[in-house]
């Protein structure tokens, strides 16, 4: 890839999505009480410091890390949804009960930034134990890690990173890109509707028309265009828009769906996969190599049943899902 007209080969993913957590966000963006920290955990410092460095035993590490302002932009444009429509109490939220005024102000300085924002980021290793933490070396508010700070709504956010070597000199950054998890959301907005009811599981809930949807879009696929499993017990009827940003008839239009085994659907769900108009496989980046390898992605494009509408939920997904 490209970065400031310099070429980049894309040497490894790091393998864990880094959950933003409600301490790390500004105090506008929190849902809880106190003051947070301006320290992101990254996984055992094991794991951590052999991706950055590349041993295990490099304890105090730098990285040169990068974001780019065309990522902070699509990710405001897909939380758009929840900074209006918030799935859980932020202290942010104003006389509408929303974050929605500071949507607009964080667009309006999102776009006022240069195309790459360049920060370093040193580990923690003051911080006894084996869990992996990493911190700005400059002021946490300020630069690309103070960007993520302020943009980012907790749990329903994650970073990935990619470690990018310069193709001319070898020299090594490390490209930072803030993704929405749409899971999350949707159960963080079960769980605001059913608040005070008696508990169930969110994950064994059957939502609303939920099991008439399922069996509508069985009808029309009867198997996984991947897998080729037609036990409809061992599929799930995957959204292409998610759930958690769909109107009321897009949750149950089976336009909006594809039938897939678990591993595919979690692919899709997930933004590692999506499809052209034409039914072509659009494999993300962002999917390792070594996974990719071991993953059989041949399919048959006319099981996929791309009608129009299911072609407009798709472009959808390219956009806003899709890695």
């Amino acid at each position: 890839m490209n970065i400031e007209g310099i070429a980049y080969e894309l040497i490894d993913i790091y393998d864990l999505s880094i959950t933003v957590p409600d301490s790390f966000v500004v105090n506008e963006n929190k849902t809880c009480s106190g003051h947070g920290e301006a320290k992101l955990y990254m996984g055992s410092k094991e794991h951590m410091r052999k991706f950055y460095t590349g041993s295990t035993d490099n304890a105090g590490f730098t990285a040169e890390c990068v974001i780019l302002k065309k990522d902070l932009q699509q990710y405001m444009q897909t939380m758009y949804h929840e900074y209006h429509y918030p799935s859980i109490k932020y202290r942010g939220q104003g006389k509408k009960k929303n974050m929605g005024h500071l949507w607009e102000q964080r667009k309006n300085e999102i776009a006022a930034l240069p195309d790459t924002i360049r920060f370093t980021i040193k580990d923690q290793n003051q911080i006894d134990g084996p869990r992996g933490y990493v911190k700005s070396t400059e002021n946490a508010l300020r630069g690309g890690y103070g960007v993520i700070r302020k943009i980012s709504l907790p749990f329903v956010s994650y970073v990935s990173v990619m470690k990018l070597q310069d193709e001319e000199n070898g020299n090594y950054i490390f490209y930072w890109k803030l993704f929405t998890d749409f899971t999350q959301m949707a159960e963080q907005q079960y769980a605001a509707k059913n608040y005070g009811k008696k508990k169930k599981s969110i994950a064994k809930h059957a939502r609303d028309g939920q099991i008439s949807y399922r069996q509508n879009l069985f009808a029309q696929f009867c198997h996984c265009p991947f897998s080729k499993i037609d036990d409809l017990r061992l599929l799930i009827a995957s959204h292409i828009k998610p759930w958690a940003v769909c109107e009321k008839s897009e949750k149950t239009d089976t336009n909006n769906g594809l039938m897939l085994s678990p591993l595919f659907d979690k692919l899709f769900d997930k933004g590692y996969i999506s499809f052209e108009d034409n039914g072509e496989l659009k494999i993300s980046d962002w999917l390792s190599s070594a996974n990719r390898a071991r993953i059989d992605f041949t399919y048959d494009v006319e099981d996929l049943h791309l009608n129009a509408q299911r072609k407009e939920y798709l472009a959808y997904h390219r956009e806003f899902v899709f890695k």
